[in-house]
């Protein structure tokens, strides 16, 4: 089981618009997770899980510079890009749609954002046990929550999902985002009639891991209503399995004309010899005919995982990168700092460091993640914080719960404490700041 009965996709052409404080203009994929930017994890994943090849969907405008980082990497896969254009609004189901002619088998769909820990073999024999058309990884959600948010003070608000589910079978009954919903939750009468055992849960992250059937994908290609696979699609799917499928007699096959053009029941209608089939099949373990089947998939509650698609997930999984490093790829704690970096402090614990990056003596730093291409002169101390690429920080600067965007200066004497710092911008010497953004595209903003 592999690449030879799945293709996978990469979505990569998210615009990063809940982190355009640490962003800028820059491809969100390319974010620094470790030593690594963030697109590497996932890859990585469907390499150790047997994968070759990966189509990796992104923005026209950032094709260059995404494949440029990629091809340094080294990785096994053969990576075939899927370029949209950069001023479209396209949605993940958008970008399934658009690549639809390239898919031959079921899918295995990631987003460039999701770092987990997970054994894909687990979850594509259940997708084959269950017959599921989606079946979705779910997590133990609020493993962010332990960080304090750099930048200015604010009321966060972490979004949550509330996922219904079927406690002996796992089938997804009920999928919304609770933003929807002011104080209470109706739901259909009929659904808690005919599922007495449903859970419903707002504790549980959906890890953007999808299986899909290839029937999914080709009504997708026939219905433009549908722009994001967690928002639109899936729920649309977990409805359409409560209705009741037309009939199909044996020999019609799937052009009954009383079966409409975009209708998904066309692309995932049974036969009764399907049926007929089904029931016999040993690999079926809830014996139910209804051509549509929506499952979800639990990582195991000690595992890692996060969608990386704002500032407090970024610097969350940033800081847990030490921990969770060797079970996340399969690789030991050394490959975490780079053999390309000069690295001549004596105080150095739990630090990431990425290529070409200088670090002088007489530096204390503790749970950091220091990027490629960086400079740490003398008497600085760095704690719990995240350079980006070509960070300067000069003599005697104190940096405590901080992201430094790429190519920034922090000049001599500085002391930075929960700061955001945006990309090229230069701190001042001996500057004070505690709970800021600082930026050369809005100056900086203070707390009242």
């Amino acid at each position: 089981m592999g690449q030879q009965e799945f293709q996978a996709v990469v979505l990569a052409a998210g615009k990063g618009t809940r982190l355009p404080e640490i962003l800028e203009g820059r491809p969100k994929c390319l974010l620094p997770i470790g030593p690594y930017p963030m697109i590497w994890y996932p890859l990585q994943l469907l390499q150790r899980h047997g994968f070759n090849e990966v189509l990796l969907i992104v923005q026209e405008s950032e094709k260059s510079e995404i494949q440029q980082r990629l091809d340094r990497l080294q990785l096994k896969l053969k990576l075939d890009y899927y370029s949209i254009p950069t001023e479209s609004e396209c949605g993940t189901a958008d970008s399934l749609r658009l690549v639809s002619d390239k898919l031959k088998t079921d899918v295995v769909v990631l987003s460039c954002d999701t770092v987990v820990e997970v054994n894909l073999y687990h979850l594509l024999s259940t997708f084959r046990e269950q017959d599921a058309s989606i079946q979705m990884l779910l997590m133990e959600g609020g493993q962010d929550q332990d960080v304090a948010i750099p930048g200015p003070k604010s009321k966060y608000k972490a979004e949550k999902d509330l996922i219904g589910y079927d406690k002996t079978t796992t089938k997804v009954l009920f999928m919304a985002s609770a933003s929807d919903f002011e104080e209470t939750v109706k739901l259909p009468g009929h659904l808690l009639r005919e599922n007495p055992e449903i859970i419903i849960s707002s504790g549980l992250l959906d890890a953007h891991i999808y299986i899909m059937k290839k029937w999914v994908v080709e009504y997708l290609a026939v219905t433009d209503l549908l722009s994001a696979v967690k928002g639109e699609l899936l729920p649309h799917v977990i409805k359409k399995q409560m209705l009741q499928p037309p009939v199909v007699q044996e020999g019609e096959g799937v052009s009954d004309s009383n079966v409409k053009v975009d209708d998904i029941f066309k692309y995932a209608v049974y036969t009764e010899l399907d049926t007929k089939i089904e029931k016999a099949s040993i690999f079926n373990k809830h014996k139910t005919s209804h051509p549509i089947r929506c499952y979800a998939h639990f990582a195991d509650l000690t595992s890692f995982g996060l969608r990386v698609n704002n500032v407090r997930s970024f610097l969350s999984c940033n800081l847990k990168i030490f921990e969770h490093f060797p079970a996340l790829t399969g690789l030991t704690e050394r490959e975490l700092v780079s053999q390309k970096s000069s690295i001549k402090s004596t105080q150095i614990s739990k630090c990431a460091v990425g290529d070409m990056t200088t670090i002088s003596e007489k530096t204390s730093l503790n749970s950091n993640v220091i990027a490629n291409g960086c400079t740490i002169q003398a008497k600085t101390r760095i704690n719990n914080s995240v350079l980006m690429d070509g960070v300067m920080v000069e003599e005697g600067v104190v940096i405590d719960n901080c992201i430094i965007g790429e190519k920034a200066v922090v000049k001599s004497g500085s002391t930075l404490k929960n700061c955001l710092v945006g990309p090229h911008f230069v701190v001042t010497a001996d500057t004070k700041k505690e709970n800021v953004y600082l930026s050369n595209a809005d100056g900086f903003m203070t707390i009242d």
